[in-house]
């Protein structure tokens, strides 16, 4: 028979040596977020001691842009264990949390503190709902790549109103990933158990948009089918439609979605009957609508209603420091599919860093594609790259094999084709987005002459 331990003749400090000790990452948080105890696997998960988070953030703020999607909203509403997935946005990996509150005894049923037990690569067979439903998100959030400052801000203030039911427009270029930032909305939202439904309405010819979109009853024309057809804002039901290439759309169509939006009602092809919708709206476009409606191609009115709020997505020439980090995402993602294990030569990621991407992430993902592809053995040579990529910078320049090297190389070129093209700290500054002192201390570092300003 095996002896037993009294635990309360167990010494005070047996119980911190555990906590202190564990593997796992251990965090106390009290009702208003403020850090009281963090034990020091924080360091391993954070890069910062428990001295920190508990002396410097008072509240829920330092989490913020750090893990997502955030675990405690969900349990101060709920008041119960949740178990969550949850990406650092830091590392890129994926975490387990467990997430317990511990209630007040006034019977208030009021949150005291809470406990959350942080676990790496969480084996998530046995997660609740709330796992099965962040997954997507968390999977999404991977696709959303970036560390530029721009776009990270542009993100931050997506997710600030994506739990609202207001139009967004998203304008950009062709290939800057409209389409996947609207589902991230939409996974972000409160209608994320909800259908997500998308078209281009540049892809399809306007006298077949109108039943794509409305639907259409049994013998509205001929040809139809005799059950009738349930459009996308049917299909969409409580969920988000997602309208790309708006711009394109005929201008009697757009008479017909302003009803919609004003209206909450529409109607099938040949119906006389309206049917009511609950739909989100988000729309994209890679033209000028002010323009189109300097035109009349564009009516002004449709075009405030869908811009209760515009975000501009930045093309990939503007997100340079994200161009490697995107390249070996898409290159992890065709060796995880094909069971191989191809890596970048280093002066590959150097020319991809320092390419213009007129196509933006559609060019970059279809390259990285088609280098694969075409590699025979184990490593990405830059000979492999297509000749318009390979002719931007195909100088022979020494490079480097480790990861740290390669990102200075890529820096390095990066600085220089930009200070020889602005000729200023300031410039640099504002095309790279990034403050004038870093500029300064990089250009002293990589080129010969700092511009007196």
């Amino acid at each position: 028979m095996r002896n037993t331990v009294d635990s309360n003749t167990l010494p005070e400090h047996f119980y911190l040596d555990i906590l202190e000790n564990l593997f796992l990452c251990v965090f106390v948080n009290d009702d208003t977020g403020r850090t009281t105890y963090t034990n020091p696997a924080t360091i391993r998960h954070y890069g910062v001691t428990p001295h920190y988070l508990i002396s410097t953030y008072p509240d829920w703020g330092f989490w913020e842009g750090v893990v997502y999607p955030p675990a405690y909203k969900q349990l101060m509403k709920e008041k119960r264990t949740i178990f969550y997935n949850q990406l650092n946005l830091f590392t890129n990996n994926c975490h387990s949390t467990i997430n317990t509150p511990v209630l007040k005894n006034d019977s208030s049923e009021n949150v005291e503190f809470m406990v959350q037990i942080i676990q790496e690569n969480f084996s998530t067979k046995d997660l609740d709902i709330i796992s099965n439903q962040t997954k997507d998100i968390t999977n999404l959030r991977i696709d959303l790549i970036g560390k530029n400052h721009f776009f990270c801000t542009l993100i931050k203030e997506l997710e600030k109103v994506a739990d609202s039911d207001i139009p967004i427009l998203l304008l950009g270029e062709s290939g800057t990933g409209k389409t996947h930032i609207a589902e991230y909305i939409h996974n972000y939202s409160y209608r994320q158990d909800k259908p997500f439904r998308s078209i281009n309405c540049g892809a399809i010819p306007s006298n077949l948009l109108e039943s794509e979109l409305f639907g259409y009853i049994s013998g509205s024309f001929t040809g139809a089918n005799t059950k009738g057809k349930k459009g996308l804002f049917e299909l969409a039901e409580g969920g988000t439609l997602f309208l790309d290439e708006i711009g394109d759309l005929p201008i009697d169509l757009q008479v017909k979605i302003l009803h919609v939006l004003d209206n909450g009602k529409f109607m099938p092809v040949g119906s006389t009957v309206p049917i009511h919708s609950n739909v989100r709206i988000i729309t994209a476009t890679n033209k000028d609508l002010k323009n189109c409606i300097t035109e009349k191609n564009f009516r002004e009115d449709l075009y405030w209603r869908i811009n209760a709020f515009c975000s501009v997505i930045p093309p990939l020439r503007s997100r340079r420091e994200d161009i490697i980090p995107l390249a070996q995402h898409y290159l992890d993602k065709h060796n995880s599919k094909y069971q191989t294990n191809k890596v970048f030569y280093p002066q590959t990621l150097v020319i991809l860093a320092m390419y213009h991407w007129p196509g933006n992430i559609r060019e970059l993902k279809n390259v990285i594609e088609r280098i694969y592809i075409l590699t025979g053995g184990n490593i990405i040579y830059e000979n492999h790259l297509p000749k318009e990529v390979y002719r931007s910078n195909n100088k022979n320049k020494k490079h480097y094999h480790k990861y740290d090297e390669i990102i200075k190389q890529a820096e390095k070129e990066i600085i220089i084709s930009v200070y020889n093209s602005q000729g200023t700290i300031t410039g640099v500054s504002q095309t790279l987005s990034i403050s004038q002192g870093r500029a300064y201390r990089m250009i002293k570092r990589y080129c010969n002459v700092i511009s007196e300003e």
